[in-house]
Protein backbone atom coordinates (compact mmCIF):
# COMPACT_ATOMS: atom_id res chain seq x y z
CA UNK A 1 0.00 0.00 0.00
CA UNK A 2 2.55 2.49 0.73
CA UNK A 3 5.07 1.31 -2.09
CA UNK A 4 1.38 2.72 -4.43
CA UNK A 5 1.11 5.87 -2.79
CA UNK A 6 4.48 6.10 -3.18
CA UNK A 7 4.65 4.99 -6.71
CA UNK A 8 1.04 7.63 -7.14
CA UNK A 9 2.70 10.85 -5.85
CA UNK A 10 5.86 10.04 -8.05
CA UNK A 11 3.33 9.82 -10.82
CA UNK A 12 1.88 13.05 -10.11
CA UNK A 13 4.92 14.47 -9.51
CA UNK A 14 6.08 13.74 -12.78
CA UNK A 15 3.33 14.70 -14.23
CA UNK A 16 3.29 18.51 -12.94
CA UNK A 17 7.03 18.90 -13.68
CA UNK A 18 5.88 18.21 -17.40
CA UNK A 19 2.65 20.15 -17.32
CA UNK A 20 5.28 22.73 -16.11
CA UNK A 21 7.75 22.48 -18.35
CA UNK A 22 5.40 22.66 -21.00
CA UNK A 23 3.79 25.58 -20.16
CA UNK A 24 7.55 27.40 -19.70
CA UNK A 25 7.94 26.16 -23.23
CA UNK A 26 4.50 28.19 -24.64
CA UNK A 27 5.40 31.15 -22.63
CA UNK A 28 8.47 30.75 -24.54
CA UNK A 29 7.20 30.16 -27.31
CA UNK A 30 4.83 33.15 -27.13
CA UNK A 31 7.23 35.56 -26.14
CA UNK A 32 10.06 34.90 -29.15
CA UNK A 33 6.62 35.51 -31.21
CA UNK A 34 6.38 38.76 -29.88
CA UNK A 35 9.70 39.44 -31.09
CA UNK A 36 10.69 37.61 -34.07
CA UNK A 37 7.12 36.08 -35.94
CA UNK A 38 5.00 39.50 -35.66
CA UNK A 39 7.78 41.02 -38.20
CA UNK A 40 6.92 38.39 -41.02
CA UNK A 41 6.05 40.18 -44.12
CA UNK A 42 3.37 38.13 -46.53
CA UNK A 43 5.53 37.98 -49.98
CA UNK A 44 8.89 38.88 -48.69
CA UNK A 45 11.30 36.60 -48.10
CA UNK A 46 13.12 38.30 -45.07
CA UNK A 47 15.34 36.59 -41.91
CA UNK A 48 13.57 36.68 -38.80
CA UNK A 49 16.41 35.73 -36.91
CA UNK A 50 17.62 33.30 -34.29
CA UNK A 51 19.75 34.26 -31.05
CA UNK A 52 21.44 37.40 -30.96
CA UNK A 53 23.25 39.54 -33.58
CA UNK A 54 27.37 39.49 -33.52
CA UNK A 55 30.08 41.16 -34.71
CA UNK A 56 33.07 39.24 -36.13
CA UNK A 57 35.64 41.83 -34.74
CA UNK A 58 36.00 41.02 -31.30
CA UNK A 59 36.98 44.85 -30.23
CA UNK A 60 33.70 45.48 -31.04
CA UNK A 61 30.10 44.93 -29.44
CA UNK A 62 26.48 45.52 -30.23
CA UNK A 63 24.28 47.87 -28.44
CA UNK A 64 20.43 47.70 -28.61
CA UNK A 65 19.09 51.52 -29.30
CA UNK A 66 15.23 50.14 -28.85
CA UNK A 67 12.66 47.16 -29.66
CA UNK A 68 9.25 47.04 -29.64
CA UNK A 69 8.92 48.29 -33.24
CA UNK A 70 6.41 46.93 -36.10
CA UNK A 71 8.67 46.42 -38.69
CA UNK A 72 11.12 49.74 -38.78
CA UNK A 73 12.21 50.07 -42.49
CA UNK A 74 14.61 53.31 -42.60
CA UNK A 75 15.84 55.70 -39.93
CA UNK A 76 17.48 59.36 -40.07
CA UNK A 77 19.00 61.84 -36.84
CA UNK A 78 17.47 64.78 -35.58
CA UNK A 79 19.63 65.39 -33.09
CA UNK A 80 22.26 63.82 -30.99
CA UNK A 81 20.53 60.25 -29.41
CA UNK A 82 17.19 61.28 -31.34
CA UNK A 83 15.70 59.48 -33.79
CA UNK A 84 13.20 59.26 -36.31
CA UNK A 85 12.31 56.01 -37.71
CA UNK A 86 9.46 54.53 -39.96
CA UNK A 87 7.25 51.79 -39.65
CA UNK A 88 6.21 50.38 -42.68
CA UNK A 89 3.06 48.65 -42.41
CA UNK A 90 1.33 50.99 -39.62
CA UNK A 91 2.40 54.19 -41.88
CA UNK A 92 4.26 55.67 -38.78
CA UNK A 93 6.73 57.95 -38.08
CA UNK A 94 8.34 57.32 -34.53
CA UNK A 95 10.61 59.56 -32.01
CA UNK A 96 13.44 57.74 -30.15
CA UNK A 97 14.87 59.66 -27.78
CA UNK A 98 17.81 58.57 -25.47
CA UNK A 99 16.54 55.18 -26.61
CA UNK A 100 12.76 55.71 -25.69
CA UNK A 101 9.92 55.90 -28.16
CA UNK A 102 7.72 58.86 -27.61
CA UNK A 103 4.00 58.38 -26.54
CA UNK A 104 2.47 59.16 -30.16
CA UNK A 105 4.19 59.22 -33.42
CA UNK A 106 4.86 62.07 -35.38
CA UNK A 107 2.88 61.61 -38.12
CA UNK A 108 0.42 58.37 -39.42
CA UNK A 109 -0.66 58.26 -42.55
CA UNK A 110 -3.05 55.80 -44.88
CA UNK A 111 -0.21 53.66 -46.57
CA UNK A 112 -1.20 50.68 -48.72
CA UNK A 113 1.15 47.98 -47.12
CA UNK A 114 0.83 44.69 -49.11
CA UNK A 115 4.24 43.34 -49.92
CA UNK A 116 6.69 45.91 -50.71
CA UNK A 117 4.02 49.20 -49.89
CA UNK A 118 4.36 51.30 -47.03
CA UNK A 119 6.36 53.77 -45.17
CA UNK A 120 9.27 53.25 -47.34
CA UNK A 121 12.22 56.10 -46.90
CA UNK A 122 13.02 59.47 -44.70
CA UNK A 123 15.74 62.11 -45.33
CA UNK A 124 16.05 65.61 -43.16
CA UNK A 125 17.73 68.46 -43.55
CA UNK A 126 17.42 71.50 -41.44
CA UNK A 127 15.70 74.91 -42.99
CA UNK A 128 18.05 77.55 -43.88
CA UNK A 129 15.36 80.15 -42.50
CA UNK A 130 13.56 78.75 -39.90
CA UNK A 131 16.63 76.28 -38.28
CA UNK A 132 14.00 73.68 -37.66
CA UNK A 133 14.34 70.16 -39.66
CA UNK A 134 12.55 69.37 -42.71
CA UNK A 135 11.59 65.79 -42.82
CA UNK A 136 10.91 64.30 -46.40
CA UNK A 137 8.97 61.11 -46.43
CA UNK A 138 8.52 58.78 -49.18
CA UNK A 139 5.63 56.21 -48.90
CA UNK A 140 2.55 54.68 -51.00
CA UNK A 141 0.04 56.65 -50.47
CA UNK A 142 -3.65 54.95 -50.06
CA UNK A 143 -7.54 55.69 -49.89
CA UNK A 144 -9.21 52.58 -48.15
CA UNK A 145 -7.32 49.73 -49.39
CA UNK A 146 -6.09 50.93 -52.84
CA UNK A 147 -3.05 52.45 -53.57
CA UNK A 148 -3.29 55.98 -55.09
CA UNK A 149 0.73 56.92 -56.03
CA UNK A 150 4.08 56.50 -54.74
CA UNK A 151 4.49 59.95 -53.05
CA UNK A 152 7.49 62.01 -51.78
CA UNK A 153 6.37 64.62 -49.43
CA UNK A 154 7.87 66.93 -47.52
CA UNK A 155 7.04 68.06 -43.65
CA UNK A 156 8.23 70.56 -40.71
CA UNK A 157 8.76 69.47 -37.62
CA UNK A 158 7.30 71.48 -35.31
CA UNK A 159 6.30 70.49 -31.26
CA UNK A 160 6.77 66.45 -32.07
CA UNK A 161 4.46 66.62 -34.87
CA UNK A 162 5.04 66.75 -38.72
CA UNK A 163 3.15 69.36 -40.75
CA UNK A 164 2.96 71.25 -43.65
CA UNK A 165 2.83 68.59 -46.35
CA UNK A 166 4.56 69.79 -49.51
CA UNK A 167 3.99 67.20 -52.38
CA UNK A 168 7.40 66.64 -54.16
CA UNK A 169 7.02 64.10 -56.19
CA UNK A 170 3.55 61.63 -57.44
CA UNK A 171 4.66 58.61 -59.01
CA UNK A 172 2.85 55.12 -60.33
CA UNK A 173 2.38 52.54 -57.46
CA UNK A 174 0.70 49.78 -59.69
CA UNK A 175 0.99 47.22 -60.39
CA UNK A 176 2.61 46.10 -57.75
CA UNK A 177 2.89 45.54 -54.89
CA UNK A 178 6.41 44.78 -55.76
CA UNK A 179 10.24 46.57 -56.46
CA UNK A 180 8.60 49.90 -54.84
CA UNK A 181 12.55 50.59 -53.70
CA UNK A 182 11.97 53.75 -51.87
CA UNK A 183 15.04 54.76 -50.14
CA UNK A 184 15.71 58.50 -50.49
CA UNK A 185 18.81 60.39 -49.15
CA UNK A 186 20.15 63.98 -49.51
CA UNK A 187 23.39 64.09 -51.37
CA UNK A 188 26.44 66.23 -51.06
CA UNK A 189 24.44 69.15 -53.94
CA UNK A 190 22.06 69.33 -51.22
CA UNK A 191 19.57 67.69 -53.77
CA UNK A 192 17.27 64.44 -52.81
CA UNK A 193 17.61 60.89 -54.43
CA UNK A 194 14.98 58.93 -54.62
CA UNK A 195 14.96 55.31 -55.58
CA UNK A 196 11.95 53.60 -57.68
CA UNK A 197 11.86 49.77 -58.56
CA UNK A 198 9.71 48.66 -61.74
CA UNK A 199 6.61 47.68 -59.98
CA UNK A 200 6.28 44.90 -60.88
CA UNK A 201 5.80 45.03 -64.64
CA UNK A 202 6.55 48.45 -66.02
CA UNK A 203 7.97 48.63 -69.38
CA UNK A 204 9.33 51.52 -70.49
CA UNK A 205 12.47 52.93 -72.17
CA UNK A 206 13.76 53.06 -68.67
CA UNK A 207 13.65 49.32 -68.64
CA UNK A 208 15.50 49.59 -71.90
CA UNK A 209 12.45 48.44 -74.30
CA UNK A 210 13.24 50.03 -77.25
CA UNK A 211 9.09 50.17 -78.49
CA UNK A 212 8.18 51.11 -74.97
CA UNK A 213 6.76 54.14 -73.69
CA UNK A 214 8.59 57.00 -72.37
CA UNK A 215 9.79 56.80 -68.93
CA UNK A 216 7.32 57.01 -66.32
CA UNK A 217 9.27 57.78 -63.10
CA UNK A 218 9.80 54.08 -62.27
CA UNK A 219 13.33 52.28 -62.47
CA UNK A 220 14.62 54.86 -61.52
CA UNK A 221 17.15 57.04 -59.22
CA UNK A 222 15.54 60.44 -59.60
CA UNK A 223 17.52 64.05 -58.45
CA UNK A 224 15.47 66.97 -57.44
CA UNK A 225 15.93 69.94 -55.21
CA UNK A 226 14.66 69.85 -52.03
CA UNK A 227 11.57 72.40 -53.24
CA UNK A 228 11.07 69.30 -55.85
CA UNK A 229 12.60 71.40 -58.91
CA UNK A 230 14.71 70.03 -61.29
CA UNK A 231 18.39 70.92 -60.49
CA UNK A 232 19.94 72.25 -64.09
CA UNK A 233 19.49 70.07 -67.25
CA UNK A 234 18.02 67.07 -67.52
CA UNK A 235 20.94 64.04 -68.43
CA UNK A 236 18.74 61.70 -70.16
CA UNK A 237 15.96 63.85 -71.31
CA UNK A 238 14.82 67.35 -71.66
CA UNK A 239 11.03 66.68 -71.04
CA UNK A 240 8.29 65.53 -68.30
CA UNK A 241 10.16 63.38 -65.61
CA UNK A 242 12.67 62.28 -67.98
CA UNK A 243 14.53 65.29 -66.66
CA UNK A 244 14.63 63.98 -62.74
CA UNK A 245 16.03 60.77 -64.25
CA UNK A 246 19.76 60.30 -62.81
CA UNK A 247 20.23 57.13 -63.48
CA UNK A 248 17.39 54.05 -65.03
CA UNK A 249 17.67 50.59 -65.84
CA UNK A 250 16.85 49.42 -62.23
CA UNK A 251 15.25 46.54 -60.89
CA UNK A 252 14.65 47.20 -57.28
CA UNK A 253 16.93 49.28 -54.97
CA UNK A 254 16.85 49.60 -51.31
CA UNK A 255 19.96 51.66 -50.84
CA UNK A 256 22.41 54.11 -51.93
CA UNK A 257 24.56 56.33 -50.45
CA UNK A 258 27.53 58.79 -51.74
CA UNK A 259 30.90 57.80 -50.97
CA UNK A 260 32.69 60.76 -48.68
CA UNK A 261 35.87 61.26 -50.48
CA UNK A 262 35.19 61.08 -53.77
CA UNK A 263 31.36 62.50 -53.62
CA UNK A 264 30.34 59.49 -56.26
CA UNK A 265 26.75 57.35 -55.97
CA UNK A 266 26.58 54.36 -55.32
CA UNK A 267 23.71 51.43 -54.81
CA UNK A 268 22.61 47.97 -54.44
CA UNK A 269 20.05 45.93 -56.54
CA UNK A 270 17.97 43.58 -56.26
CA UNK A 271 18.11 40.43 -58.58
CA UNK A 272 14.85 38.41 -59.41
CA UNK A 273 16.77 35.31 -58.10
CA UNK A 274 19.79 35.80 -59.14
CA UNK A 275 22.11 38.68 -59.87
CA UNK A 276 21.96 40.71 -56.90
CA UNK A 277 24.21 44.14 -57.29
CA UNK A 278 26.72 46.74 -56.04
CA UNK A 279 27.08 49.57 -58.01
CA UNK A 280 28.94 52.79 -59.20
CA UNK A 281 26.10 55.21 -60.14
CA UNK A 282 27.74 57.90 -62.68
CA UNK A 283 25.58 60.21 -63.66
CA UNK A 284 23.34 58.46 -66.60
CA UNK A 285 24.10 55.03 -65.49
CA UNK A 286 21.83 52.53 -66.82
CA UNK A 287 21.90 49.46 -64.88
CA UNK A 288 20.61 47.04 -67.77
CA UNK A 289 17.38 45.90 -66.62
CA UNK A 290 15.38 44.32 -67.94
CA UNK A 291 18.16 43.26 -70.41
CA UNK A 292 20.35 42.00 -68.58
CA UNK A 293 20.81 41.31 -64.38
CA UNK A 294 24.51 40.69 -62.57
CA UNK A 295 27.05 40.60 -64.73
CA UNK A 296 26.49 40.47 -68.76
CA UNK A 297 26.99 37.86 -70.85
CA UNK A 298 30.07 37.40 -73.20
CA UNK A 299 27.88 37.98 -76.37
CA UNK A 300 26.34 41.86 -74.72
CA UNK A 301 26.76 44.52 -76.49
CA UNK A 302 25.03 47.55 -74.23
CA UNK A 303 24.73 50.25 -77.60
CA UNK A 304 22.95 47.47 -79.55
CA UNK A 305 21.06 45.82 -77.09
CA UNK A 306 19.90 48.27 -74.48
CA UNK A 307 18.27 51.84 -74.69
CA UNK A 308 20.49 54.75 -74.17
CA UNK A 309 18.57 57.48 -75.37
CA UNK A 310 20.73 59.11 -77.81
CA UNK A 311 23.86 58.48 -76.35
CA UNK A 312 22.47 60.51 -73.00
CA UNK A 313 22.78 57.01 -71.07
CA UNK A 314 25.84 54.40 -70.28
CA UNK A 315 25.98 50.86 -68.83
CA UNK A 316 28.34 49.07 -67.08
CA UNK A 317 28.88 45.86 -65.24
CA UNK A 318 28.43 45.87 -61.31
CA UNK A 319 30.63 46.27 -59.23
CA UNK A 320 30.37 43.31 -57.00
CA UNK A 321 27.64 40.77 -57.49
CA UNK A 322 26.03 37.74 -55.30
CA UNK A 323 24.81 34.91 -57.25
CA UNK A 324 23.01 33.31 -54.91
CA UNK A 325 20.24 36.40 -53.66
CA UNK A 326 20.70 37.59 -49.99
CA UNK A 327 18.80 40.80 -50.87
CA UNK A 328 21.19 43.68 -50.42
CA UNK A 329 19.08 46.52 -49.19
CA UNK A 330 21.82 49.57 -47.61
CA UNK A 331 25.04 50.53 -48.31
CA UNK A 332 26.88 52.63 -45.98
CA UNK A 333 30.89 54.57 -45.98
CA UNK A 334 31.57 55.06 -42.80
CA UNK A 335 33.17 58.19 -42.46
CA UNK A 336 35.04 57.80 -39.42
CA UNK A 337 37.59 55.85 -37.65
CA UNK A 338 35.44 55.44 -34.07
CA UNK A 339 34.84 51.70 -35.07
CA UNK A 340 39.10 51.70 -36.08
CA UNK A 341 40.94 53.24 -38.59
CA UNK A 342 40.51 50.27 -40.39
CA UNK A 343 36.94 50.54 -41.29
CA UNK A 344 37.35 54.29 -42.10
CA UNK A 345 35.81 55.13 -45.32
CA UNK A 346 34.82 51.64 -45.87
CA UNK A 347 31.96 50.45 -47.59
CA UNK A 348 28.97 48.61 -45.63
CA UNK A 349 25.96 46.39 -46.81
CA UNK A 350 23.31 44.67 -45.33
CA UNK A 351 20.46 42.64 -46.51
CA UNK A 352 17.22 41.07 -45.58
CA UNK A 353 17.43 37.29 -46.34
CA UNK A 354 20.62 36.41 -44.15
CA UNK A 355 20.74 39.13 -41.64
CA UNK A 356 24.12 40.03 -42.62
CA UNK A 357 26.59 42.55 -42.90
CA UNK A 358 29.20 43.00 -45.72
CA UNK A 359 32.20 45.27 -45.41
CA UNK A 360 34.20 45.98 -48.74
CA UNK A 361 37.25 47.88 -48.80
CA UNK A 362 37.30 50.21 -51.78
CA UNK A 363 40.39 50.22 -54.69
CA UNK A 364 42.75 52.52 -54.86
CA UNK A 365 41.06 54.93 -57.37
CA UNK A 366 37.60 54.04 -55.08
CA UNK A 367 35.50 53.39 -58.76
CA UNK A 368 36.11 49.39 -57.83
CA UNK A 369 36.04 47.16 -55.15
CA UNK A 370 38.98 45.50 -53.40
CA UNK A 371 38.18 42.07 -53.35
CA UNK A 372 40.76 38.89 -53.72
CA UNK A 373 40.90 35.15 -53.56
CA UNK A 374 37.83 33.45 -54.42
CA UNK A 375 35.95 36.65 -54.89
CA UNK A 376 38.73 38.35 -57.27
CA UNK A 377 35.83 37.92 -60.04
CA UNK A 378 33.71 40.33 -58.14
CA UNK A 379 31.01 37.48 -58.01
CA UNK A 380 29.79 35.72 -54.48
CA UNK A 381 29.16 32.30 -56.31
CA UNK A 382 27.66 30.55 -52.84
CA UNK A 383 27.52 31.30 -48.88
CA UNK A 384 31.34 29.76 -48.45
CA UNK A 385 32.58 32.82 -50.59
CA UNK A 386 30.57 35.04 -48.70
CA UNK A 387 32.11 34.26 -45.23
CA UNK A 388 34.87 36.16 -46.43
CA UNK A 389 33.43 39.91 -46.52
CA UNK A 390 31.06 39.41 -43.60
CA UNK A 391 31.21 41.80 -40.41
CA UNK A 392 28.48 40.77 -38.57
CA UNK A 393 25.79 38.18 -38.65
CA UNK A 394 22.14 37.52 -36.56
CA UNK A 395 20.40 40.68 -37.21
CA UNK A 396 17.27 39.54 -38.89
CA UNK A 397 16.48 40.85 -41.96
CA UNK A 398 18.42 44.41 -41.82
CA UNK A 399 16.18 47.09 -43.57
CA UNK A 400 18.96 50.06 -43.23
CA UNK A 401 22.34 51.39 -42.36
CA UNK A 402 22.82 54.66 -40.75
CA UNK A 403 26.38 56.36 -39.47
CA UNK A 404 25.58 58.34 -36.24
CA UNK A 405 26.42 62.25 -37.49
CA UNK A 406 26.85 63.07 -33.73
CA UNK A 407 29.24 59.79 -32.56
CA UNK A 408 30.34 58.30 -35.95
CA UNK A 409 29.00 54.46 -34.95
CA UNK A 410 27.11 52.25 -37.52
CA UNK A 411 23.30 51.74 -36.70
CA UNK A 412 21.65 49.18 -37.97
CA UNK A 413 17.89 48.81 -38.90
CA UNK A 414 16.53 45.37 -38.20
CA UNK A 415 13.57 44.67 -40.12
CA UNK A 416 13.15 41.49 -38.29
CA UNK A 417 13.86 42.22 -34.84
CA UNK A 418 11.90 45.22 -34.54
CA UNK A 419 14.96 47.03 -33.23
CA UNK A 420 17.45 49.80 -33.75
CA UNK A 421 21.36 48.17 -32.93
CA UNK A 422 24.73 50.60 -32.55
CA UNK A 423 27.85 48.59 -33.26
CA UNK A 424 30.28 50.20 -30.92
CA UNK A 425 34.37 49.68 -29.66
CA UNK A 426 34.34 47.53 -26.50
Amino acid sequence: MIELIIYGSLIGLSVRTLLLSFILILIFSFLSHLIYAQQDIPGVVASMGNGEPAVIDPDLKIETVTKGLMLPTTMAFVGPDDILVLEKNKGTVQRIVNGQMLAAPLLQVNVSSEVERGMLGIAVSKDNQTGKPNVFLYFTESEGAKPLASRLYKYELTNDTLVNPKLLLDLPAVPGPRHNAGNIMIGPDNNLYVSVGDLDGHTTMAQNMKDGGKPDGSSAILRITQDGHIPGGGIIGDDGISRKYYAYGIRNSFGMDFDPLTGKLWDTENGPSYGDEINLVEPGFNSGWLEVQGMAPVNFYSEQDLVNFWGKGNYSDPEFVWTDTVGPTAIKFLPSDKLGKQYSNDAFVSDVTQGNIYRFDLANNRTGLKVEGSLADKIANNGTENSDIIFGDGFGGISDLEVGPYDGYLYVVSLGHGAIYRIVPK
